[in-house]
């Protein structure tokens, strides 16, 4: 009888262990690890959140978009924080949302990447260049954009050389001790010699992925003060 109940004993002990695990495992698949801010009220059927909490703010994006928290490199474009970064200065790249790339060797174009991004900087320089145009990188200012709520200084940019370009407008604010930076951009190759193909992709269609950022960046919010 003493036995029987202590099979029984143990048998509770597994199920009662099994049953906790189950549920931590459960609770930890619908913690977000980036951060807190309120969520819109909006419909958000195919669409994905990014929430940084260490810079305080949210980002909407479709989940059909990829997401990376490193920038890629380009001809024109540089993994810097910010198109435009100062070269003695510092900056964290935070997440880049990718609304169209791709890459062929003998098509129209070969390659093209539309992007929105987002970095930060505390580096008193960057802060000290935050919200002035850098002439020198072929800035121009636009007029101010309200995101948001919060004011931002608003520039576009573009470069080209050896069959390859980039364009874009970088929207900028300082928040919380940070420069803040939220780039729509495109770079890509210009180069047209190849023969006609299936594979080409008309300027149309290229304008427009571009284009469909800017539905991205007016989603953009700062959710602490």
């Amino acid at each position: 009888m003493q036995r029987r109940v202590l099979y029984i004993l143990c048998a509770l002990l597994l199920l009662i262990g099994v049953s906790v695990a189950l549920y931590m495992v459960i609770t930890e698949r619908h913690v977000t690890p980036t951060g807190t801010g309120s969520v819109p009220a909006h419909d958000l059927r195919g669409k994905a959140i990014f929430t940084d909490g260490e810079h305080g703010f949210s980002l909407e994006y479709p989940d059909s978009d990829q997401s990376e928290y490193t920038f890629a490199s380009y001809y024109h474009l540089p993994a810097t924080w910010r198109a435009g970064a100062l070269t003695d200065a510092t900056g964290t790249p935070i997440i880049s949302i990718v609304g169209y790339r791709i890459d062929q060797p003998a098509s129209y174009p070969r390659y093209f990447d539309a992007e929105v991004r987002i970095g930060a900087s505390k580096d008193p320089k960057e802060l000290a260049a935050c919200l002035s145009a850098a002439t020198d990188q072929g800035e121009v200012a636009l007029p101010d954009v309200t995101l948001g709520g919060t004011t931002f200084k608003a520039f576009s940019f573009s470069s080209a050389g050896m069959m390859q370009y980039l364009k874009g407008i970088s929207y900028r604010a300082i928040h919380n001790g940070s420069c803040i930076a939220i780039e729509q951009l495109e770079t890509g190759s210009n180069y047209r010699d190849d023969p006609k193909s299936s594979k080409d992709i008309p300027d149309s269609v290229l304008d427009a992925k571009y284009a469909a950022l800017d539905a991205v960046v007016k989603t953009f919010t700062f959710v602490t003060p």
